[in-house]
């Protein structure tokens, strides 16, 4: 497609206004909106290990409440051997 000479003259411009604007938004609006997500990231990622600590230690309870009543169970049944 062959373009006008009043095209050919302002295209650079409107390239130019279109960058701009394109850059202006992504300092204006993009970066603090990935800083508040990087943010809310954090705080997740430190919510999730703590619920995975919690579970880590309910689970460990609970195998160790396991091999007591094995023990326990052991013990009342002569002649059981592990």
């Amino acid at each position: 497609m062959v373009l006008g000479p009043t095209a050919r003259l302002w295209l650079p411009y409107l390239n130019f206004t279109v960058a701009i604007s394109a850059l202006g938004f992504q300092t204006a609006v993009l970066y603090p909106w990935h800083e508040e997500l990087d943010k809310e990231f954090k705080i997740l990622k430190q919510e999730h290990k703590e619920q995975l600590h919690l579970h880590q230690k309910v689970t460990l309870k609970q195998l160790q409440d396991l091999e007591t009543r094995i023990t326990v169970t052991e013990k009342a049944m002569p002649g059981a051997t592990r």
